[in-house]
């Protein structure tokens, strides 16, 4: 009894482990008692892959993810801070881009341009020894970043941007 229990699982695992069988039984009408009459339909649309938005075939402007913030700060010398720790970001860490921006009123370095957010854990936790403040943020970055970020990969040369988000002129 036991074996022929364990071959209809198997037999039943095995069909269900198949997308175009799972998309078939999803678009299937339900299995009802005669006592409940339901009509549905099943549509179902597939996105195309993140490779194919990266390589521009149908690419967004941005997509959500995540960049280390190694500092921010409004004071007085925040200016000339920031600038001092994007340069050392480019030191340490020339393999990753590092973005100096003036978000009004804050002047803020941040590193990376990580797609997950355990690709961004794994970076902060690279930095927190250079940096012990700093956090991840996240934010939406731009597509053609990511293209960058392959091209300088390619390239082997370190990547730099300089970016200010508000229209109020910086000091």
């Amino acid at each position: 009894m036991a074996l022929l229990l364990l071959l209809a699982s198997t037999a039943i695992a095995s069909e269900a482990q198949n997308i175009a069988s799972f998309k078939a039984s999803l678009a299937a009408p339900a299995q009802l008692d005669s006592l409940n009459s339901v009509s549905a339909t099943v549509r179902i649309s597939e996105k195309g892959d993140a490779a194919a938005i990266i390589a521009g075939e149908s690419s967004p402007e941005s997509i959500s993810g995540f960049r280390i913030v190694v500092f921010m700060s409004n004071t007085q010398s925040a200016r000339q801070d920031a600038i001092t720790a994007r340069e050392n970001c480019l030191l340490l860490y020339p393999a990753e881009r590092s973005y100096l921006i003036y978000e009004n009123p804050y002047f803020k370095v941040t590193l990376g341009n990580c797609s997950s957010q355990e690709e961004a854990i794994i970076l902060l936790n690279r930095v927190r020894s250079t940096f012990p403040k700093a956090f991840i943020m996240r934010e939406n970055i731009p597509v053609a970043e990511f293209r960058k970020v392959e091209e300088a990969a390619t390239d082997k040369q370190p990547a730099e941007t300089e970016t200010t988000t508000d229209s109020t002129p910086t000091l």
